[in-house]
């Protein structure tokens, strides 16, 4: 499950908190079955574009879903904000 490479394309999404970022929802059919971290996290090493980052794709538990956090410097690097539909690819780090 380590190397398998799994693919989204969606819209990107934003927490509307006291300082707001972007995800993007993972569905359950999408999510790695792999042993789970620390909140239920797992470890990912992710794409958009020509960027890629490590980071760790958590629960959304309320709606049955994770959610892989898009960095500020990728949403420039790549030219996108929350609204616009992205693919996301991934992988278990």
């Amino acid at each position: 499950m380590k190397n398998k490479q799994f693919s989204v394309t969606g819209k990107l999404e934003i927490f509307d908190m006291y300082a707001p970022w972007t995800y993007m929802r993972i569905l359950p059919r999408d999510v790695p079955n792999v042993m789970t971290g620390g909140w239920g996290s797992i470890p990912v090493e992710v794409t958009i574009g020509k960027t890629t980052w490590k980071t760790s794709m958590f629960p959304l538990p309320k709606q049955e879903a994770y959610f892989i956090p898009v960095k500020k410097q990728v949403l420039k690097k790549e030219n996108l904000k929350a609204g616009v539909k992205a693919t996301v690819k991934y992988k278990v780090a």
